[in-house]
């Protein structure tokens, strides 16, 4: 994926606002999640010249619905470290078949405090990485 401007931007902002004291980030809580962007060309058909007109840079993303459901998406993953009030600290775009657990260190970055995720951002590494940072991982 390209790299977005947004990312920088979004890193030159925050900085200024804690620089300013509007923001505190020191032991601040990190809640982590994310949510499925669909493609806007998500089917496979010609376009002119006869060539794909599916994204070339999303993936499939399979998830369980509350119901138990299996639903496919294909199409991108937005990823995103907010804090108690929502303000967004980090995110990342990934393509919808990369799990979620691949971008804990991205989000997390040079965060500090405690961290609320889901069990997708669960695994081994994650684990050890909270732990030895007197994290939890709620």
């Amino acid at each position: 994926m390209q790299r977005s401007l947004l990312e920088p931007l979004l890193e030159q902002i925050n900085n200024h606002l804690e620089q300013n004291s509007i923001i505190v980030t020191l032991g601040s809580i990190n809640i982590i999640d994310a949510t499925v962007i669909e493609a806007k060309q998500s089917r496979k058909r010609k376009g002119k010249d006869s060539n794909n007109t599916q994204d070339s840079e999303a993936g499939y993303n399979v998830k369980t619905a509350a119901d138990g459901k299996r639903k496919t998406t294909y199409g991108f993953k937005m990823h995103a470290n907010t804090d108690e009030d929502g303000f967004v600290k980090k995110m990342t775009y990934t393509p919808g078949n990369v799990h979620d657990s691949q971008e804990m260190d991205k989000l997390l970055n040079k965060a500090h405090g405690q961290v609320f995720a889901d069990s997708a951002y669960a695994n081994k590494k994650n684990d050890e990485r909270l732990g030895k940072h007197n994290e939890t991982f709620a």
